[in-house]
């Protein structure tokens, strides 16, 4: 029962935490500088050791530039994705994937989603009078994993992470094209605990034969109730693949034509509307957030948390 409370409160702090994420990317400047103003990109900033490594973030909303170091940009990382009320070992295990997920950038370039970054002016407004406490516990965490990654066979590896899955993580080559070894599916029941780990969206007729014909280039036809049959699945229970008027279409388009919270749902026909069951939070692959945390809360650490999402990696400093 206090368990329950205690993931509760936590579910409640993760989605005001998600809430006002902003999304930033980067451009390149240089071999030992990124400029970031957008989805972050850094497949190209040196790995040579030895020299202190910049990143330049871009206020798209200013254009107000602020240098600061790596370790100080992966805070901001860490900052944007994981609650502070979340367990140590969670904000832990995120520091490590977000900085194996930078590295793998640099060297291969990278098909999964952005990391999102808040800056410290966005922390002080997000976190209030709780700015200097969460600031210091969060560098202190961030340090004392600072320059370890995953990796599977010598390499670093893509270290995809997403909100809360359906109860089981999603197979990383059922969501991007190549061979990803080490995102397979993995457990993560305790998802379903998340508060909002199920969702509805109602669309009506019009607007969803207007978003089928923009969006996935399928004209509808015939009776409504007609138009979306033939669903198939991952053994997740992630959409595959619905068939739409004839056409098939991935479940990962599907999602993010009707902005779906992830890819597991169900699509029924109804008094005129298509209505989205949907469970779950995110692609679905590599680590759960919400689920490293209930690993943390068991007493697993950061390495254990990894090394359950990750199937066959190692962490290396």
């Amino acid at each position: 029962m206090l368990r329950m409370k205690k993931v509760c409160l936590l579910c409640f702090a993760f989605v005001m935490i998600l809430s006002v994420v902003p999304v930033v990317s980067s451009l390149l400047f240089g071999v030992e500088e990124a400029s970031v103003s957008g989805i972050v990109s850094q497949s190209r900033i040196s790995l040579r050791s030895g020299r202190i490594r910049t990143v330049t973030v871009t206020d798209p909303a200013t254009g107000e530039k602020e240098v600061m170091s790596e370790r100080d940009y992966l805070c901001g990382i860490v900052a944007s994705q994981m609650p502070m009320e979340y367990d140590d070992e969670a904000i832990k295990a995120q520091a490590v994937a977000s900085y194996t997920l930078m590295m793998y950038r640099r060297i291969f370039g990278t098909p999964a989603d952005a990391q999102s970054f808040l800056s410290k002016k966005q922390l002080r407004q997000q976190w209030g009078e709780a700015f200097s406490r969460n600031q210091s516990r969060l560098r202190t965490l961030v340090n004392s994993v600072y320059g370890e990654y995953i990796a599977y066979k010598g390499e670093p590896i893509l270290a995809a992470y997403h909100d809360f899955s359906c109860g089981m993580t999603e197979d990383g080559v059922n969501v991007w094209k190549g061979d990803f070894p080490y995102l397979k599916a993995v457990d993560s029941r305790d998802d379903v605990c998340a508060e909002d780990y199920r969702s509805t969206v109602s669309i009506a007729e019009k607007e969803f034969a207007a978003i089928c014909s923009e969006r996935l280039g399928v004209i509808t036809e015939g009776k409504p109730s007609e138009w979306v049959v033939g669903c198939v699945r991952s053994n997740s229970g992630y959409v595959m693949s619905y068939t739409i008027c004839g056409s098939t279409v991935n479940g990962q388009r599907i999602r993010n034509a009707f902005g779906l919270r992830s890819a597991c749902f169900t699509l029924k026909y109804e008094e005129k509307t298509f209505v989205f069951d949907v469970r779950g939070s995110g692609h679905g692959v590599g680590m759960s957030k919400f689920g490293a945390n209930l690993m943390a809360l068991d007493g697993k650490s950061y390495r254990e948390i990894l090394a359950h999402y990750y199937t066959g990696t190692k962490l290396v400093h």
